[in-house]
């Protein structure tokens, strides 16, 4: 096999489609990327599957967006087993899978960020060149009592929290600390809920709010208690806030942009395509902290990845194990963009037999499409040349121990 991007083949490519087609059209971009993503779907031919090294946390591996699924795994040297999600569930099996058999790898699904949320956290959101107005991210998810995160969007309650990932937009927030005693709990993360005077409105998750006085020139801070000032810039040693005297200096730090809500699961996330990646992190409630969940390509809109457990690598944070990977299907957007797919015949027979599937001639279509999967075969086995691949068996027995690997 040879790499190809989709510059160097469309003109071939067009050549064969709707008994020829301008290599500028749109409709011969979306045609190639259906062949390519038909042909991911038909087997394991040269250049869907590699070899990758991937990161564990909290006991799971969660792959990158260019990959579908885990077909080998090693750990340290040794093989493993790659059970699906059904392996748990067998009548007469194992049941829930003991912790510590870092042997056996069992698919979870898919999941949108490659760490869940440890605790309840707002979700902040950094993004890595300046967008449009237009560029959003909605996410989905639920608190800390499992109830739906829900917030108006255009005019009416909707599922979830949009953010708006331009410059100078609403969703802005402030660290706070420096408050001590009694009134700890206004330390924390407060995001914008409102404007006064024209200016930011804060709230944090225990009922504080802060906004700045134009008046005084200083940030005012209030208890949950409506109308209780607690402290602001022109009373930090006022005799009549005799509690304030052992404060250190109030710290207010500008954050970037911060959902209002805080999350303690996010089961989908909605993205507009951005100009540059938009990087994800979950924030303490109450230090700030930050834990990255999600790194998101300017193309990603809808993102999903597939995870695995490890049972046992609980604490194994940050380690990492080999696996054997079938590459995903992601659709070329540009003439520098590489084929997975790189035969070429194998894309223009494919490309035929859609355009005859499509004016419903499923006789001629399958004929083609039989064409591109052996062309297919005819190249994996050149690829692999004289390798030898032995069938390996290997059986877990209940109750009677395991049976090492058989060649």
């Amino acid at each position: 096999m040879i790499r190809r991007t989709y510059g160097s083949v469309k003109q071939q490519l067009a050549r064969v489609t709707q008994n020829g087609m301008c290599a500028t059209d749109p409709q011969l971009l979306a045609r190639t990327n259906e062949a390519q993503e038909r042909l991911l779907n038909k087997g394991l031919y040269a250049g869907t599957y590699g070899r990758y090294s991937v990161c564990v946390y909290g006991g799971c591996v969660t792959l990158p967006r260019e990959f579908e699924s885990i077909l080998g795994y090693n750990y340290g040297g040794s093989p493993a087993q790659v059970y699906n999600q059904w392996y748990e569930f067998m009548a007469n099996g194992p049941g829930i899978t003991r912790a510590g058999d870092w042997r056996q790898m069992i698919d979870r699904g898919y999941v949108p960020c490659f760490r869940s949320l440890a605790a309840q956290s707002f979700i902040r959101v950094y993004t890595d060149l300046i967008e449009d107005a237009t560029s959003t991210i909605l996410f989905r998810g639920s608190d800390t009592y499992n109830d739906r995160i829900q917030t108006i969007q255009n005019g009416a309650y909707a599922d979830g929290e949009r953010l708006n990932l331009s410059s100078g937009s609403a969703s802005s927030s402030v660290l706070v600390s420096g408050i001590i005693g009694t009134y700890i709990a206004g330390n924390g993360i407060y995001t914008q809920y409102t404007t006064i005077n024209s200016k930011p409105a804060y709230k944090n998750i225990n009922g504080y709010t802060i906004y700045y006085d134009i008046a005084q020139n200083s940030w005012v801070l209030f208890s949950p208690t409506p109308g209780s000032v607690l402290v602001d810039g022109s009373q930090l040693t006022d005799s009549n806030y005799p509690w304030q005297a052992s404060w250190p200096v109030l710290s207010i730090t500008e954050l970037p942009r911060t959902t209002v809500n805080a999350f303690r699961s996010i089961d989908a996330i909605n993205k507009s395509p951005t100009k540059g990646w938009v990087r994800v992190y979950a924030a303490d409630p109450v230090t700030g902290a930050e834990n990255c969940i999600a790194i998101l390509a300017p193309d990603e809109t809808l993102p999903q990845y597939r995870r695995y457990a490890i049972p046992g690598f609980e604490s194994e944070e940050g380690a990492t194990v080999t696996v054997l990977a079938k590459r995903k299907f992601i659709p070329v957007v540009s003439d520098d963009d590489d084929l997975i797919v790189t035969n070429l015949g194998a894309l223009k027979m494919m490309a035929i037999a859609i355009e005859k599937e499509e004016n419903n001639n499923l006789v001629e279509a399958q004929v083609y499409e039989d064409k591109a999967t052996d062309l297919l075969r005819e190249e994996l086995r050149e690829v692999e040349g004289a390798n030898i691949g032995r069938p390996q068996v290997q059986m877990e027995m209940f109750a009677m121990g395991e049976i090492p690997n058989m060649p």
